[in-house]
């Protein structure tokens, strides 16, 4: 038992984020199940049930066009806090700054390695994306359906206003969110929070949170 939660504190930070994805991923899945059957109704199409509608492309679609664009967004911030700068934000290094640790030892460890974070979130992002583009395709398709109109291709789909609608709505929501996040982490402080610099500190000093 004193292992358990010993493992439970140490790791209550990701498993708080976990818990919380169940809980809206559960609220999107219902709140999702009610306006599918509500735009059936308009076509006289009978309901789903919850099990069938987890099968459909509206659902899946919701899910992983949100994916892609939130990992896009850390993946930028991963990519780009390695050559640019903003003065005074938490997650930043300091301008003029060098990555923290000896760099003389990284050369060690081979590209894959060094760079593995990164191409961690490209292949998530690349994985997430197609599967947006695949269940958006059958999202739009099962709305065709029900309109009395022909399906369409993957291509033809990725053409369409609906796919860069969805597609451009979350991600200037992905790096409006982050871009507020290091503008305010300048002037404002979380007291306790690895992701704030400290409460006494100024405007001025940068956080370098790679240390």
């Amino acid at each position: 038992m004193d292992n358990l939660r010993r493992w439970l504190y140490n790791n209550s930070l990701s498993l708080a984020f976990f818990v919380f994805f169940a809980a809206s991923l559960a609220g999107q899945s219902i709140a999702g199940l009610a306006d599918f059957n509500a735009h059936r109704a308009m076509f006289s199409a009978p309901p789903l049930t919850y099990r069938q509608y987890l099968h459909t492309g509206h659902f899946a679609d919701g899910v992983f066009t949100n994916w892609q664009a939130a990992i896009l967004q850390l993946g930028c911030l991963i990519v780009f806090a390695t050559w640019l700068r903003q003065k005074g934000a938490s997650h930043s290094l300091k301008p003029n700054g060098k990555l923290a640790g000896k760099r003389g030892n990284i050369r060690r460890y081979s590209w894959l390695r060094r760079n593995s974070l990164s191409l961690a979130f490209a292949g998530l992002f690349v994985g997430s994306l197609s599967a947006h583009v695949i269940f958006g395709t059958i999202a739009y398709n099962e709305m065709q359906v029900l309109s009395g109109m022909p399906p369409v291709s993957v291509a033809a789909y990725i053409a369409t206003g609906t796919f860069w609608f969805t597609l451009t709505q979350t991600w200037q929501a992905e790096f409006i969110g982050m871009g507020l996040f290091l503008v305010l982490s300048i002037f404002l402080q979380q007291e306790g929070s690895a992701e704030s610099k400290p409460v006494e500190s100024s405007d001025d000093l940068t956080g370098e949170t790679y240390r």
